[in-house]
């Protein structure tokens, strides 16, 4: 019964391996698919083709954590923000440039000038304090503007005046002045005024209305869009 028993185990057993071999000569084996390649990334670096001779990147020194940055959350530690500062408006000198993180206890250093408490403070909000501490620095007989040009590699626009509110939002490609306003949600309602500022440098240009802004004026990081609540 053994001897009956191991034949046909071993008849079925050659039975497989036969038709093994059938299948593989009948279904070829499927080819090598090709290694498709990921797309690149765009270089976070875009920041220093706006605001040539500084550093290319948002960053102090090699301590400088990356820090997730929303245009309209609050800044916070390791935070650093890329700024200028300017006295006047008619002929505006540049009176600070620079890199700077907010350190532990939410405070960012401006050179020798001083220190400016931002930390938990919204952008609107930051750039108030950090011209106060110019104007308490001897620097008020002028109007100072702070036009902040990006946070963490993020480069952003400041729109103020007629607004719902004062706000900050992030520049992205091919954007136009209207569309920057209808992102912040425009005018207050009821408003019926049409003209607006745009500063940038700290020079001010006016402007009529939005079409003739979209004719004239290509946003860049740092500037500041007013709408005039009375023209």
């Amino acid at each position: 019964m053994s001897r009956v028993l191991t034949a046909l185990l071993f008849a079925a057993a050659s039975f497989l391996l036969c038709s093994c071999g059938m299948i593989k000569r009948i279904i070829p084996p499927m080819p090598k698919l090709p290694k498709i390649g990921l797309p690149s990334l765009p270089s976070r670096n875009t920041v220093a083709k706006l605001v040539p001779g500084m550093s290319e990147r948002d960053k102090v020194n090699s301590e400088d954590p990356d820090v997730p940055f929303n245009s309209r959350g609050t800044l916070g530690f390791g935070h650093t923000v890329r700024l200028e500062i300017y006295e006047g408006t008619r002929s505006p000198d540049r009176i600070y440039r620079g890199i700077e993180m907010i350190n532990t206890e939410g405070l960012l250093t401006l050179g020798t000038v001083g220190t400016a408490r931002v930390g938990g403070l919204t952008l609107p909000k930051a750039a108030e304090a950090i011209a106060t501490v110019f104007r308490l620095a001897g620097r008020n007989t002028r109007e100072i503007t702070v036009q902040i040009i990006s946070v963490e590699n993020t480069p952003v626009i400041s729109l103020n005046g007629d607004v719902m509110e004062p706000e900050f939002i992030p520049v992205f490609k091919d954007m136009s002045v209207r569309q920057a306003v209808t992102v912040t949600g425009g005018r207050k309602p009821g408003s019926t005024s049409r003209g607006f500022y745009i500063s940038r440098q700290g020079q001010r240009h006016f402007f009529t209305s939005l079409e003739a802004a979209d004719k004239n004026w290509k946003p860049q990081a740092g500037d500041i869009i007013t709408l005039s609540p009375d023209i």
